[in-house]
């Protein structure tokens, strides 16, 4: 009926749709139509990008617009904890099995008939890797210090802050394990790849913390936005999140200027001014991108007009 009921969220549960995925550059409006298409089936799905490129965005609206959307959904970060204690934590454990052992459900148990969301799987000891291939081969697991198998039946995401073949290749991701997630993947483009979308989520963010901390920004000065539209953002969406909610939270401003920025974008503004320590080719670069940028500005991102006004 076209209707999707509204389910009261847990803790723990996936909070995104695809509807939070916020921007309109070709890329992510592509990526997100193949994760639309991905959410009606049930195969493993390997997700990578950079921190705070919004992976988890993803995940969670996979997961929200899946037939699994009314079942658990439980995240771990294979980075967060030792092996001995990730391989309990992943597969339950049961009394005796070891020195304190309890009887204990894994997340695999916990997560039946929804997904299991595995960040950094590169972070992951190879010989756990191993028994994560047996589950997906087989679709059972054991609990640690048990022999009695367990039938699941758990959709698993997977996601990688570095390249997957590079993950491969440096033997921090079993070679076998990629074949078996990378059956549908995602690489979502780190924020430095997709600048159109800035002024749409600068213009986001400002409305979220208007809401937020009860404020009344109404945007950023041109001078800010030319300098949003060229730094490196190497924290991605995040980084860009959290700058305009610590200006708004300290600040009462209508208009973010360069006064408010950190220390890090002042530091970057006088890279620009003072170009001594570049080379000939990064100034030229900078300053070709710098042009382009101030072109496409001017003909609203149409990539047609701006090649016309630069005459290339």
């Amino acid at each position: 009926d076209g209707v999707i009921k509204k389910k009261k969220k847990k803790a723990g549960d996936a909070k995104y749709t695809f509807a939070d995925i916020i921007g309109e550059n070709e890329k992510m409006l592509k990526l997100k139509s193949l994760a639309l298409k991905a959410s009606k089936t049930d195969t493993p799905v390997l997700v990578y990008g950079e921190t705070g490129t919004g992976k988890e965005l993803f995940v969670h609206s996979i997961h929200n617009a899946s037939p699994r959307r009314d079942k658990p959904f439980i995240a771990q970060n294979c980075a967060a904890l030792p092996t001995n204690l990730l391989e309990g934590i992943l597969f339950g454990t049961v009394k005796g099995g070891f020195t304190g052992a309890e009887d204990r459900p894994g997340l695999f148990e916990l997560a039946n008939g929804g997904t299991l969301f595995l960040d950094e799987i590169n972070s992951m000891p190879l010989e756990l890797q191993a028994k994560l291939l047996r589950v997906l081969q087989d679709n059972t697991i054991r609990r640690v210090g048990s022999i009695k198998a367990i039938e699941t039946d758990v959709r698993i995401i997977a996601a990688t802050n570095i390249p997957p073949e590079e993950a491969v290749k440096n033997k921090m991701l079993r070679k076998d394990l990629y074949y078996r997630l990378n059956v549908i993947s995602f690489e979502i483009p780190p924020l430095r790849e997709r600048r159109d979308d800035i002024p749409i989520l600068v213009d986001f963010f400002i409305k979220k913390y208007n809401k937020k901390l009860g404020k009344q920004v109404k945007g950023v000065s041109k001078e800010v936005m030319d300098i949003f539209m060229t730094f490196p953002w190497e924290g991605n969406v995040r980084e860009l999140e959290n700058l305009i909610e610590g200006i708004m939270s300290i600040h009462d401003l209508y208009i973010i200027e360069v006064d408010n920025l950190s220390t890090k974008f002042k530091e970057y503004i006088k890279t620009l001014e003072n170009p001594k320590s570049k080379s000939l080719n990064q100034i030229l670069d900078d300053t070709e991108k710098a042009l382009i940028i101030k072109a496409l500005n001017k003909t609203n991102w149409n990539i047609t007009k701006t090649a016309e006004y630069l005459q290339i």
